[in-house]
């Protein structure tokens, strides 16, 4: 292990204190859930946070949709993207917005995580849009992938500086990974942590699920967090960002296999990642 002291551990049974949050992200996360939810509610909560809209715009406009003509307004932006995954990219931006006030010194390492963190969300949705036509779904399997490492960036609020010295160690095939870092020194990793927070929150019980259980080798039964578990692994290979294991990949060509993955369906997925690398990288910086 490293040798970095000891911090107290993470005080998850001890009331530790849910980070409070906006009241147009409460709302927009019920939304998640509520099939009655329009389109026309959605832009009215966006529009009710000027900076939240302008990045939403941006996102729109940025080279990974690629559309023909300018996005101008929430409606527009709605209507080409999908009322789902804006809502996604509007918790994502504000959850993002919410644990880095204050926290400069970590800002390029949680900038590193969340580059990875948008290119496993773009990743996932791929995995799932070949595999469904349901659009809905897609567009939440983004959110999945997007949101699956959300208690390291509990850590990093938590934890500031000492949880940066875990997560830019330099890690090899044969290192511990950081989960295994987190348990040692706060007694807790980012996936429970994560759960926590979740719940709280009130995400819906299948988020919940997968931030839960995206390490965990007898969950991957569950499509969902198979395919999170592949783009995972998809984005370190092509270094997509950073989460903190980087190096820490197995045997890919019998990993694909045990999550039910076939070898042209893999090698599409790799020619996909690093065809799109470059917008994925450029999608999280028009986030940012």
């Amino acid at each position: 292990m490293c040798a970095v002291k000891h911090p107290i551990a993470f005080p998850i049974n001890k009331g530790f204190e849910i980070p409070s949050i906006p009241l147009v992200l409460i709302k927009i996360i019920q939304t998640l859930d509520a099939d009655k939810s329009s389109a026309k509610e959605l832009e009215e909560l966006i529009l009710h946070d000027p900076a939240l809209s302008a990045r939403i715009l941006r996102l729109a406009n940025s080279a990974f949709y690629c559309f023909r003509a300018r996005v101008k307004t929430i409606s527009h932006a709605i209507t080409l993207l999908g009322m789902n995954l804006v809502t996604s990219l509007a918790i994502g931006i504000n959850i993002f917005d919410t644990f880095t006030k204050g926290s400069k010194s970590e800002a390029a390492h949680i900038n590193q995580l969340w580059t990875h963190s948008c290119g496993v969300a773009v990743l996932v949705k791929e995995i799932w849009s070949r595999r469904s036509r349901i659009e809905k779904e897609g567009e939440f399997a983004f959110l999945c992938g997007l949101l699956h490492d959300l208690g390291k960036v509990i850590l990093f609020k938590t934890y500031p500086g000492h949880y940066s010295s875990i997560y830019a160690i330099a890690k090899t095939e044969t290192d511990p990974s950081i989960s295994s870092y987190e348990s040692e020194y706060y007694g807790v990793d980012h996936a429970a942590i994560g759960e926590m927070l979740a719940k709280q929150w009130g995400f819906p019980s299948e988020l919940v699920s997968l931030i839960r259980r995206h390490h965990d080798p007898l969950a991957l039964s569950d499509p969902m967090v198979r395919a999170v578990t592949l783009s995972d692994m998809l984005a370190k290979e092509f270094k997509i960002g950073y989460d903190g294991d980087d190096g820490l990949y197995e045997d890919m060509s019998d990993f694909y296999l045990r999550l039910g993955v076939s070898e042209a369906e893999y090698e599409g997925l790799k020619e996909f990642a690093s065809r799109e690398r470059e917008n994925i990288e450029g999608f999280f910086k028009f986030s940012s």
